[in-house]
């Protein structure tokens, strides 16, 4: 055996060994390159809905921990708690997970990056909550993952429904777009601007936010007045609901009950025509928030969606890409 044949025989079996890794270089959201070593075997998950994708691609079988608001599916309750969120890490129990690779989102701080990546552990700083970027991410993190096959499956799906969205809404004139008056994790009168998730799902679903440039869009969530609505006058009202805990129909329809009985709202469009929704948070991020936009498209625009069918799609993308059934309460009201 030549030596040349000997240290190729060498360089193979070392692959072998290190289970084909190679670095990987990626750009995050805030568009840091960084560099991995792929495939990851152990991650841990503190940005909001990026457990969710993980999970839909493996399994869950990388996560090592999770933030605090990721709980869907039930087997990621299972998963350690690293941090409520990106904002509060617990710093001690990633360094001790020694975790492949950290993914927060924008709320981790400076500092805390810095103690992350000194303990030698890449971070990429990514959000799925923005529809601009969360395709990207799906594809960097299949090829982190090794699993780049299930990231195009999944894609395709969630690619699927936003172009139905987009194509049904494209000629939509401005005139034909609701006005459309969002209250945000059930607070009254807070609600969002430009910027954020959700007034970015209204805008793709044929609506438009009488709150998009309240402040200068200064803002992602100002409290507005109650007389500040009442003489823009939208024509739907949504609130949302915190994705901590799951919601029964009734308690959907009592939070709504109480949105219309508002003395300051009764000429208030919305409220006359009862176009006034509610949706848990459990589908207004990660791999779900297609489902919130489909609801999102057919209140809006019944006519146009009338074909389609929210729940069912829910069920299908829960089964496909968790082998599971939809079950957990009330996501909506009404249905």
């Amino acid at each position: 055996m030549t030596k040349n044949m000997l240290l190729m025989l060498i360089c193979i079996s070392l692959f072998i060994i290190a289970g084909g890794a190679e670095d990987i270089t990626v750009v995050d959201s805030t568009g840091r390159s960084v560099s991995v070593e792929a495939p990851v075997h152990k991650v841990v998950s503190l940005g909001t809905g990026v457990a969710g994708y993980i999970y839909a691609l493996d399994g869950g079988e990388c996560l090592v921990g999770r933030d605090s608001y990721s709980y869907f599916p039930a087997g990621l309750q299972t998963v350690p708690v690293a941090g409520k969120s990106s904002y509060s890490p617990d710093l001690e129990l990633i360094v001790k997970l020694q975790p492949d690779l950290v993914i927060a989102d924008t709320m981790l701080s400076d500092e805390n990056q810095k103690k992350i990546e000194d303990a030698g552990i890449p971070v990429l700083i990514d959000w799925v909550s923005d529809p601009s970027k969360d395709i990207a991410v799906m594809k960097d993190l299949g090829l982190l993952i090794g699993k780049e096959e299930r990231a195009k499956d999944l894609i395709d799906f969630i690619t699927k429904y936003r172009n139905l969205v987009e194509e049904r809404t494209a000629n939509l004139k401005q005139d034909e777009k609701p006005k459309v008056f969002v209250e945000w994790a059930g607070k009254p009168y807070y609600t969002v601007s430009n910027g954020s998730q959700l007034d970015t799902l209204i805008g793709l679903a044929g609506g438009i936010n009488i709150a998009k440039n309240y402040g200068n869009g200064s803002h992602s969530y100002p409290t507005v007045s109650p007389e500040w609505v009442a003489v823009t006058n939208p024509g739907v009202i949504i609130q949302t609901k915190s994705s901590d805990k799951p919601y029964t129909e009734d308690d959907l329809k009592e939070f709504r009950d109480a949105i219309i009985s508002r003395s300051e709202l009764q000429d208030v469009s919305a409220i006359k025509e009862e176009r006034v929704y509610l949706v848990s948070g459990e589908i207004m991020y990660s791999v779900r928030s297609i489902i919130a936009e489909l609801y999102l498209a057919k209140w809006f625009h019944p006519e146009l969606f009338k074909d389609v069918d929210p729940e069912a799609v829910h069920r299908d993308l829960v089964k496909l890409f968790y082998d599971a059934e939809l079950e957990g309460g009330a996501y909506v009201y009404p249905p």
